[in-house]
């Protein structure tokens, strides 16, 4: 998931898409796992 994130800037719609996931199955995901994006990486409203 986080090399995902990396690979498309910490777009979580665009990385949800390669990893076949919808973007709403993503967010829990990242949060059970305990992942944030970096403060300094722009996120997806």
């Amino acid at each position: 998931i986080i090399a995902a994130l990396q690979r498309h800037g910490w777009n979580r719609r665009n990385a949800a898409k390669e990893l076949g996931i919808h973007r709403s199955t993503l967010r829990p995901k990242m949060k059970a796992l305990g992942i944030e994006a970096p403060e300094d990486e722009p996120t997806q409203r």
